[in-house]
């Protein structure tokens, strides 16, 4: 069952979608947040993600559920020589493309797809970062692209899917909020999945923790 503090998140989120459209200039980057795109002044989870990216240097990178395009854009102003932005949203999709048009040089491979669903089963990649869902959206036709398959269902269903798009030495990136319950705590699920995962990033923000899980496959470096 949803909370009522999920309910009122849902309502905010609401609110900030109808001051759609706007732009912004975030760790050197001009960001048009297109309506209906996740923003990436929104919450905690971006920029701390974001700051969290420069401890690693893949050669092909994944923003899963890329939104605006923003974390992709930071892969790619790291150093990573390959970059791919994904989401099932087609708002964000072209907002994303939009993006990377206004941050010349950096290049971003901005592809439409359900979780992995349209990427060539043969690609791995060194780094993926998820911001994903942290529950079910409460908004009767969703929220961002956000719907009732948030959480849970979507982290059990990205994490299985990963193991075909990831080699040894991986790393999935995953934030989490305890604000949304424990049975949405991507590193909990990802154990039971069979993967390793440790905490590279704890902030305790009032009454709830937000922490940002490095997943990799059993077996992988640490």
């Amino acid at each position: 069952m949803l909370s009522s503090e999920h309910t009122r998140r849902d309502a905010e989120l609401r609110a900030i979608r109808r001051r759609q459209p706007y732009a912004i200039d975030v760790d050197g980057l001009r960001i048009c947040v297109a309506e209906d795109v996740f923003p990436p002044d929104l919450g905690y989870s971006p920029r701390r993600l974001a700051a969290v990216l420069g401890r690693y240097t893949p050669r092909r990178a994944l923003d899963m559920g890329c939104g605006s395009g923003y974390l992709a854009l930071v892969l790619s102003k790291n150093g990573a020589r390959e970059v791919w932005a994904v989401d099932k949203h087609p708002p964000a999709i072209a907002c994303t493309r939009a993006n990377v048009a206004r941050n010349p040089p950096l290049r971003v491979r901005a592809v439409k797809s359900d979780l992995f669903s349209s990427i060539d089963p043969s690609t791995t990649f060194d780094l993926i970062v998820f911001n994903q869902p942290f529950y079910p959206s409460t908004a009767p036709r969703g929220v961002f692209g956000m719907r009732r398959d948030g959480g849970r269902a979507i982290i059990e269903r990205f994490l299985i899917q990963a193991r075909g798009f990831v080699a040894r030495d991986s790393v999935i990136l995953m934030p989490f909020s305890q604000m949304a319950g424990a049975e949405n705590d991507p590193g909990a699920i990802a154990a039971r999945l069979g993967y390793t995962s440790r905490i590279v990033r704890r902030d305790d923000d009032g009454p709830h923790a937000h922490v940002i899980h490095e997943i990799r496959a059993r077996g992988g470096a640490s």
